[in-house]
Parts: C-alpha cells; structure tokens; sequence
C-alpha cells in the first residue's frame, strides 16, 4: 500500500472516530478566521491543550483538504468549503495532525468561515506547530456547522 493511500486510511478511521470529519477544495472566499495551537510534546491523555471543535451537523462531504504539512515545526493545511444548499451559520474547518501509529493528537489547527454562501467554494487554511519529534504524522480534517 502506497503511501498516500495509507495516509489516507488512517486518516479516515481517525475521523471516524473522532466523528467531526470533511474533506476541502480550493476556490476563493473570505477571510478566514484561525486560531493556531501547539503541544510541547505528545500526549497520549485529553490533557494536551488543542483548540476546541465546536459540537454541530457535520459536513465533512462538503469540505476538501489540498494540501497539508507533516514535516518541520509550523505546518500549514490547506482546502476549500463549499457549504450544502440548505445550510447557512459559519462553518468550523479543523484539522489534527495525529500520529498515525496510535491516533494520538499533537496538535491542532482550527479556522472558522464565516457565513460562507452555499454552493460557492471558499478557500480555508489553517496553522499549527508540530512538536519536536512527532513522528508518523498524518492530517485528519473536520467540518461542522456549529449549533
């Protein structure tokens, strides 16, 4: 199994799980919002300090990652958000770089979109700083629509 098609599988089951997943694509759109967090090492316990994902209707199959980061210390993901008809509020983009051998957290970025029009695709990007030696690292995206 390639690489890329393993990133992917562990990166899907880590959503799953983690039950806030979406994919991105690029397109243009508003200024996003983002709040970027970092761990000074990696957890295996809730007690990194990680942006909140707010509680909301998922719309993972409305969002795309296009690029992602998983070397060096500031990582920088990269997508588009095309809100579902029938949708409207602000959108929250999030994404965790995770170590894909255990699905532990290092870090994660969070941006929010706001009132994004539906059916138009609006760029997102988002930030984090990766600690020193996190290794296996895989992006896991998410997309809700906050309550």
């Amino acid at each position: 199994m390639n690489n890329s098609v393993r990133t992917f599988a562990v990166a899907a089951g880590v959503a799953l799980a983690l039950g806030t997943l979406s994919a991105c694509s690029p397109s243009p759109s508003p200024t996003p919002t983002s709040n970027k967090s970092s761990t000074s090492e990696a957890k295996t316990t809730g007690s990194a300090s990680l942006p909140e994902v707010p509680t909301g209707k998922g719309i993972i199959t409305a969002a795309k990652m296009t690029s992602c980061d998983t070397t060096g210390a500031e990582v920088t993901a990269k997508g588009t958000l095309t809100m579902p008809e029938g949708e409207s509020g602000d959108a929250v983009i999030s994404v965790s770089w995770v170590d894909r051998k255990t699905s532990t957290v290092y870090t994660r970025g969070v941006t929010t979109l706001k009132s994004p029009a539906p059916g138009t695709a609006v760029d997102w990007q988002t930030s984090a700083t990766l600690p020193a030696g996190a290794e296996s690292v895989s992006c896991v995206l998410g997309a809700v629509v906050p309550k």
